[in-house]
Order: C-alpha cells, then sequence, then structure tokens
C-alpha cells in the first residue's frame, strides 16, 4: 500500500449510471456489470455493494475473479468471460461448486466439464460463446449448431444462453455491429432457437447506441463507472465518473534555469522553477507515456508533468502555485471529464482508451468509498 495515494470511489456517481443505462432498458432486460479488472481499477470491494444490488448477473474475465466475488459474499450469477478451456480441472470444479455460469466454444470443454462436474457433483452452467466478427475466443456460427446440440445432450452440462461479442460498437458507423448482430440472430434460429435460453452481445457502447441488440441481457462496464464507451456515440449519456485519485507533495524544491530532471534528462527548465515531488509512478499505474504531457491539480491550478515519469515517484513545476507547500493534496485524477486531468483527456494524451487508464491503477492504491 502506498499511503500517499488514495482514490475516492463515488458510490453516488455509479448509482446514478446505473439509473441512465436503467432507463435505457426495456423491463425484462437484464443488467450484468462487468467488474473484471478490480471493477475497471475501481475496487472490487469498494464497489460490490452497490453494482451488486443494481445487478441480474456479475460478470469478471477469470475463475480468480469469481471466486474473489464469492469470498467477499456475492452469491447472485456470475459469469466468468476467459474459455473453459483455460481452467484446469480442479478449478472449474470449485467454480461449477460455487454456481458460477462458465463459457464454453467447442466441443472438447464439453468433456473438460464433464470431468470436473465429477468432483463438483453438480451439472455446469455455460454460456456458448458465438464469434460473430471479433474473431477472438468463440465458436463460428457454422458450427455453433453441433456444440449447442452436445451442450443440450450432456447430462453434465446446463446450457444457459447464448452470446457475442461485438468488435467495433463504439464506431460512428454502425454496419459492422449491425452484421455481427444479425449473423448471431441468424446463428441462434439455426441453433433450435432462443427458448429457455439467455442471449446477450451489447456491451456499455452498443447498450447505449445500438438498443436493438440488447435482447435478454446487456453487459455494460467502462459507462457504469462514469466513462464514456467513445465520443463518436449518437446518443452521449451525462455519465458522472466514480473516481478522484490524490496524493500529496511529499518534496518541494527551487531549480536553477538551465536545470534537468528525470531520468535521461528529457526535461530542461528555461528559467528559475519550483518543483514539487509527487508519489507516484508507473507502478501505480500512472503512464510513463504521460512524461512532459499530462498536468496534475494543486489548489486548483494546472501544474505541468516535467521530465520522465518513474516507477514511484513524478516532478510537477509549481512555480504558478507559490503558496503550494509540502503535504498539499496533488489532484492526479480528476472526476471532472471536462478537467484537463480527466481520465479521457490523460487517455487521449496517452495515446490509449480510458479502459486502460483505469485498469493499470495499481492495488497499493488506497481506495475509499465516498457517497
Amino acid at each position: 500500500m502506498n499511503e500517499y495515494l488514495q482514490a475516492d470511489i463515488s458510490t453516488g456517481a455509479i448509482r446514478h449510471n446505473i439509473d441512465l443505462i436503467r432507463n435505457l432498458l426495456a423491463e425484462d432486460v437484464r443488467l450484468c456489470p462487468v467488474v473484471k479488472a478490480n471493477a475497471y481499477g475501481h475496487g472490487i470491494e469498494q464497489v460490490l455493494g452497490v453494482l451488486g444490488d443494481a445487478a441480474d448477473m456479475l460478470a469478471v474475465a477469470t475463475g480468480a475473479e469469481a471466486m474473489e466475488l464469492r469470498g467477499l459474499g456475492w452469491q447472485g450469477p456470475v459469469m466468468v468471460f476467459i474459455t473453459a478451456a483455460a481452467l484446469d480441472t480442479g478449478s472449474l470444479a470449485e467454480l461449477i461448486t460455487t454456481g458460477a455460469t462458465l463459457t464454453i466454444s467447442s466441443i472438447d470443454e464439453i468433456t473438460l466439464l464433464t470431468e470436473a462436474v465429477r468432483n463438483a457433483h453438480r451439472p455446469a452452467e455455460v454460456f456458448i460463446k458465438l464469434d460473430t466478427g471479433l474473431t477472438r475466443n468463440g465458436v463460428t456460427p457454422d458450427k455453433a449448431a453441433s456444440l449447442v446440440s452436445a451442450a443440450r445432450e450432456s447430462e453434465s452440462i446446463r446450457l444457459a444462453g447464448l452470446y457475442t461479442h461485438f468488435a467495433r460498437p463504439d464506431a460512428s458507423d454502425k454496419p459492422f455491429t449491425i452484421g455481427q448482430f444479425d449473423n448471431f440472430i441468424k446463428a441462434v434460429d439455426e441453433c433450435g432457437g432462443r427458448s429457455g435460453l439467455v442471449l446477450h452481445a451489447a456491451n456499455s457502447a452498443a447498450t447505449i447506441d445500438l438498443p436493438r441488440t440488447h435482447l435478454d441481457m446487456v453487459r455494460t462496464g467502462i459507462s457504469l463507472y462514469g466513462c464514456q464507451p467513445t465520443e463518436d456515440l449518437d446518443n452521449i449519456l451525462p455519465l458522472k465518473p466514480a473516481l478522484r485519485l490524490t496524493s500529496r507533495i511529499v518534496l518541494v524544491k527551487d531549480v536553477p534555469a538551465g536545470s534537468a530532471t528525470g531520468y535521461g534528462s528529457t526535461y530542461t527548465f528555461p528559467r528559475a522553477a519550483r518543483v514539487a515531488l509527487v508519489p507516484v509512478g508507473y507502478a501505480d499505474g500512472y503512464p510513463r507515456s504521460l512524461s512532459n504531457i499530462a498536468s496534475m491539480g494543486v489548489r486548483e491550478i494546472d501544474c505541468p508533468v516535467r521530465g520522465r515519469i518513474s516507477m514511484d515517484q513524478t516532478i510537477i513545476e509549481i512555480t504558478d502555485v507559490p503558496k503550494a507547500a509540502v503535504g498539499d493534496e496533488v489532484e492526479i485524477i480528476s472526476a471532472d471529464p471536462a478537467a484537463s486531468n480527466s481520465v479521457a483527456n490523460l487517455a487521449r494524451l496517452a495515446g490509449t482508451i480510458p479502459y486502460e487508464i483505469l485498469a493499470r491503477l495499481g492495488r497499493r492504491i488506497k481506495r475509499v468509498v465516498v457517497d
């Protein structure tokens, strides 16, 4: 734990975002918040209560994440994205025992689950994933019917539903996503129809922008935490970011003109300056690619990052904040989406997406729930 780093997690903001998403859904459409990667960096322990209260199911990436949810007391439905073939028999048996819903995309995995079920002493509940264009995990539509048939015939498996994953629902042009969706529905029909099955396809972007893809359940992640899936959506919701990351100034010093700072001496001060040391670095998830281009807030003034961000420390210039002192709060990430150090703006500067900025936030950051 880094005692100088604190992430304030607003459950009020998450509730606000949940309400916005729920308002887009028909009454019978289920909500499946995605809480993988430590709830997108927000802290699964901190957000489980507020998301669990609203969830019909939770989704995680790995078996270990599913077991963590069970350890935290979540007894509701949970689905695991990673294919069953990535898990050993013991892990599968443990997950089956706890009632987790597993993902399969091949007949070989039915054999694997049959072996695990012997140890779990109960059938395995599964979703079959179809690859309709992401070209990642999933059975191709032409082989889906035989896999569904085998799953239905197996005494070791209870087939709960079918799903797919869109490749570019956040794009301004929608034909590719609509094509994926149409291919999914066609495959479902060829598999014997949707009766008795839960169908799901929509992530945050599709949930917001493509209501026809809602089906029986939506899997929303980034939107619940208050970030726009993309700026290219037709329907931009007034989401509230739920995370604010702060630290403290631990050292202040005056440096003469011509001084260079950081590894590689990548920044030279053109004038005499005052700098502050902030104990945050790429080990905490603050990207090294923000070196010399990002800023942090001190006393409501943007203070530029100077030099390379190192593993645990960053230098900012506080020349324009003459009263700044050791112990002053430093706002590393703002919850204001318009701020220069918002998640969205930091992602632009780093040449990445908000998902990565959030998911990289390390576990040594103290996370505190605020309303």
